[in-house]
């Protein structure tokens, strides 16, 4: 690919006869291609030393890079929080149609690293807020978990055995059902919480 040097500059500042060689110099180092390894990562210079991207514990590590894109001033501001997390659903949106129409390795590979965007801009939305991504993903596990149980002990009002084999406006009500019993028992929870002194 040809490259205009001269259009590329612009990004320094006004281009000199003093300066324009070493300004060429540095727009060919940012353009050299560069090696990513076969875990496809690349080897890190200073901001992400120490960091495995590929560690198994996510969140810690999701930590770890969020606070140097916070270092480096990085994070989107407040105000702009929603339009970014659109934006990365609009993304997913459009890899996964691509991969239903063509079922590639390649369209996989881009629909499930736009799926991570949007866990990751939602962490990053939660950090900003004050809440640890990881303790509200184990809430709603939590929350699922119970629901789900609190169903099973409904099912015999359905006359079925099995959540499977609820039609789906029954499934919808014991789904319903749960929630507002859950809602309850937590309520009552708070309120005994509440009425603890210290």
């Amino acid at each position: 690919m040809q490259v205009n040097f001269n259009t590329y500059s612009m990004a320094f500042g006004k281009s000199t006869k003093k300066n324009s060689s070493q300004r060429e110099q540095t727009l060919a180092q940012l353009l050299k291609p560069v090696s990513v390894s076969k875990e496809g990562t690349v080897s890190p210079l200073r901001e992400m030393r120490g960091i495995n991207p590929n560690s198994k514990n996510v969140f810690d590590t999701f930590n770890k890079i969020d606070d140097v894109t916070r270092r480096i001033n990085f994070v989107k501001s407040e105000s702009s929080w929603d339009k970014c997390l659109d934006e990365e659903i609009s993304e997913f949106t459009i890899a996964r149609n691509e991969y239903k129409a063509n079922p590639t390795k390649v369209n996989y590979d881009h629909m499930e690293e736009e799926m991570g965007d949007i866990f990751y801009t939602a962490a990053s939305i939660a950090k900003n807020s004050g809440i640890d991504p990881e303790q509200a993903f184990k809430s709603t596990n939590r929350k699922f978990f119970n629901r789900i149980n609190v169903m099973e002990r409904l099912l015999p009002q359905t006359g079925e055995n099995s959540l499977k084999n609820c039609r789906d406006y029954e499934r919808r009500a014991l789904w319903e059902t749960a929630k507002k019993k859950l809602y309850s028992a937590q309520n009552e929870r708070y309120q005994n919480l509440n009425n603890i002194s210290v």
